[in-house]
């Protein structure tokens, strides 16, 4: 197949790209950024460009199969730039591509639209509760999928926590077990319960969709949800350290939030926390129910040992840690 995927410079987009190659499709990549493409040795045919204009559109093979759209927006200080590039910039790229009347389209999105929930009750594909700027904006670019490609194959894809090689956000926890210090947000370690996926069964279900024509909203996740004191202690296994739980209060992170926003605008200091960040921050579960993509006769293959395994091992081999 001919496929064309977004955000090819992404965590995501990279480990798919090498996966559709490695699989001997032809690969169309969105780069914005050559020097991060060089540096993950992205394949593919790279078509220079972003979501705010679509002039590339016309470089793609007129016979392009399929698209996979995992560009979007992780962190930002305020909604309107979320709904911009994870929302509004769905709708332009659906819209730029409407001259194919046959395609697979397939959007990356998030648990983040379908909100938290618990090992008990886990959430469904039909969940829509999301409690955060990213998640209402993931959820709009669902709905404008299911409304606009409408003459095409469409598939959405859910995906909770995803861990793997080039991933920053366990970056920072591999960080801080390294250093002695582990910051548990709200509540003890062992409290907070998560869906996870690693980034290598995330992108072979892609495939998977993509290889059996599959449509419909999936989530992607290992069977078995982690605690935080799991990916803790197997973090400190593989480092070889010690570290202490310093547990914060949601008051305190409320006010370390805030503070961290003021900063960040101003640009005096680079943070990931903001006030509307801790709406994904403060819940104690986030779990979904994978059992519809395990109908497809898909099977999760990457446990969390394995995964943080070859991640620490990335990790090194990039110099990050």
């Amino acid at each position: 197949m001919k496929i064309l995927v977004t955000g090819a410079t992404g965590f995501v987009g990279s480990h798919l790209c090498d996966s559709l190659s490695r699989l001997g499709h032809e690969v169309y990549a969105l780069v914005r950024n050559p020097k991060k493409a060089k540096e993950f040795s992205v394949p593919g045919t790279h078509v220079r460009g972003d979501l705010s204009q679509f002039d590339w559109v016309q470089s793609l093979p007129p016979d392009l199969d399929a698209v996979v759209h995992t560009a979007g927006l992780v962190h930002s200080f305020h909604e309107s730039d979320f709904l911009n590039t994870n929302a509004e910039a769905t709708k332009n790229l659906i819209a730029a591509l409407e001259h194919y009347k046959q395609l697979k389209f397939l959007l990356v999105s998030s648990q983040a639209a379908a909100g938290p929930a618990t090992k008990e009750s886990p959430a469904n594909e039909e969940a829509n509760a999301a409690v955060s700027a990213y998640g209402r904006s993931k959820l709009k670019a669902e709905a404008y999928v299911k409304a606009k490609a409408q003459s095409w194959q469409v598939s959405i894809v859910r995906p909770p926590m995803v861990i793997g090689p080039r991933d920053p956000a366990m970056l920072d926890i591999f960080k801080m077990v390294k250093s002695g210090l582990v910051i548990s947000p709200a509540a003890a370690p062992q409290h907070k319960t998560y869906s996870y996926v690693c980034a290598f069964d995330l992108v072979e279900f892609i495939h998977h969709i993509l290889h059996h024509n599959l449509v419909g909203t999936f989530n992607c996740a290992y069977p078995k949800p982690q605690t935080l004191a799991d990916i803790i202690s197997i973090s400190k296994q593989q480092l070889q350290a010690r570290a202490l739980i310093l547990v914060l209060p949601p008051a305190l992170l409320k006010v370390a939030a805030k503070s961290a926003q003021f900063l960040g605008e101003r640009g005096i200091v680079k943070v990931r926390l903001t006030a509307d960040k801790l709406h994904e921050i403060l819940p104690a579960a986030w779990v979904c129910d994978a059992q519809k993509s395990q109908s497809t006769g898909f099977s999760y293959e990457w446990d969390l040992e394995r995964t943080l395994k070859v991640t620490l091992q990335e990790y090194r081999r990039l110099g990050w840690l």
